[in-house]
């Protein structure tokens, strides 16, 4: 339950920059961390969300960031380019949009 409450709690976060691709219907995120009670499964045995038009913000955001990727990124539409590809500027991350750039502790 934790794990739900979580993942509905930070969807109202912004989406981690480098998310690129889209939604393939894979329905792996439906099942974290168990199956929702609006994936149903059609008589060709494929499964199909019955919300989708008006679904929660944690399924209209999911993978919001790069970890909760890595749960369904076997099947999973969408991609995060890593930081080092995004970021050649010195971004360490962005906030909303805003990149965080690290200090160079070593310069003088």
């Amino acid at each position: 339950m934790n794990k739900k409450l979580k993942r509905t709690i930070t969807s109202f976060l912004p989406v981690e920059e480098g998310r690129t691709g889209s939604c393939n219907n894979c329905g792996a995120c439906c099942h974290l961390p168990y199956r929702c009670v609006f994936l149903k499964t059609a008589e060709d045995e494929k499964e199909y969300c019955s919300i989708y038009t008006v679904r929660p913000p944690n399924c209209r955001k999911f993978p919001r960031t790069a970890e909760e990727h890595q749960l369904v990124q076997d099947t999973c539409g969408f991609e995060f380019t890593s930081s080092s590809e995004s970021n050649k500027n010195g971004s360490i991350g962005s906030i909303a949009g805003i990149n965080i750039i690290s200090e160079d502790k070593n310069k003088k």
